[in-house]
C-alpha cells in the first residue's frame, strides 16, 4: 500500500536542516508521492528544486495563500504562469480564503483568490484550495469559476456538514487532515467523514501543522511529517469501517487523478 500526502508545506523553516531525511522517512513509511503548495512567489525555486529531485514523488503547486495575500503584484501573475509550465506543478495554489487569521483585508484577499481562480482556469490547472471561517465569499467566488474550473480540491477541511454539501455539490475533492484526531476540536469533521464519496477524499498531514494529537509517543517540537500520514489514515479507515488497505489505494488513486500523475 503507497500513500499519497497531499499537502506537505516543506519550505517551513522547521525542515531548514533535515528536509531529505523527512523525505527518506516518509518513502520508507510509504508515502509514496508528496504535494506541496507554495504560500509565497518567493518560495517556488526552492519548492521546485526539491521537486526535481524526487520527480518520480514530489509534485507542487504555485499560488499565494491568503495570508500573503498582498504580495499579489502587476508582475506577479505572469511569473506563476509561467512557474505553472513546470514539469512538477500540478495545481495552482494555495489560493483562497482565511477570516480566521485576517492577516490580510477581506478585499485584499478577495482580489488575490479572483486572480488565482483565473489563472487556474487559464492553465487548466486544479485549484488547491484554502477555507477557513469565510464561506459567505468564498463560496460565490468560488462558483462563479466552477463551471470553467478543472476538478479541484478543499485541503484540510474543517467546516460544517452544510459547508461539506456545497463543496461536494461543486464536484470538489476533500482533503482531510489530523485535525480528526483532536478529540477537542476534530470531532464535528470526524462525524462528516460518512459523508464524503470515497472517490472524492485525499488525505494530508498539512506538515508541519496539525500534529495528530492522540499520537501515542511524544514528537520533538510537536512537528508533523508525512510519516504520520499512516496515523491518519487509520484513525479515517476506523471511522469509515473499512480497511486501511482499501483507504490508501483509493486516496492514492484519487491523488493521481486530481493531479493527473
Amino acid at each position: 500500500m503507497l500513500l499519497a500526502d497531499s499537502c506537505f508545506n516543506f519550505t517551513h523553516d522547521s525542515f531548514k536542516n533535515d528536509l531529505d531525511l523527512v523525505i527518506d522517512d516518509s518513502i520508507s513509511s510509504n508515502i509514496e508521492y508528496l504535494f506541496c503548495p507554495a504560500s509565497r512567489e518567493i518560495e517556488i525555486e526552492d519548492i521546485l528544486k526539491t521537486c526535481e529531485k524526487f520527480p518520480e514523488n514530489i509534485f507542487a503547486g504555485v499560488g499565494i495563500h491568503p495570508h500573503y495575500s498582498s504580495e499579489l503584484k502587476p508582475g506577479t501573475y505572469k511569473n506563476l504562469k509561467q512557474y505553472a509550465s513546470h514539469n512538477s506543478v500540478k495545481a495552482i495554489g494555495e489560493i483562497g480564503l482565511d477570516y480566521f487569521r485576517n492577516f490580510q483585508s477581506h478585499n485584499i484577499q478577495k482580489k488575490c483568490f479572483e486572480a488565482l481562480l483565473e489563472l487556474a482556469v487559464e492553465t487548466k490547472l486544479p485549484a488547491f484550495l484554502h477555507h477557513r471561517d469565510a464561506f459567505s465569499d468564498f463560496y460565490p467566488i468560488l462558483n462563479n469559476a466552477i463551471d470553467h474550473l478543472s476538478p479541484s480540491i478543499v485541503h484540510c477541511f474543517t467546516g460544517t456538514k452544510e459547508e461539506l454539501k456545497s463543496f461536494l455539490d461543486l464536484g470538489l475533492y476533500i482533503g482531510i487532515t489530523g485535525w480528526i484526531c483532536d478529540p477537542k476540536r476534530g470531532n464535528e469533521v470526524k462525524s462528516l467523514l460518512k459523508y464524503i464519496p470515497i472517490d472524492r477524499m485525499l488525505i494530508e498531514t498539512d506538515a508541519p501543522y496539525l500534529l495528530p494529537k492522540d499520537l501515542k509517543t511524544k514528537v520533538k517540537n510537536n512537528r508533523n511529517e508525512p510519516k504520520y500520514l499512516n496515523h491518519i489514515l487509520s484513525v479515517i479507515a476506523k471511522e469509515l469501517d473499512i480497511s486501511e488497505d482499501k483507504l490508501g489505494n483509493l486516496t492514492t488513486n484519487n491523488f493521481k487523478v486530481l493531479f493527473k500523475i
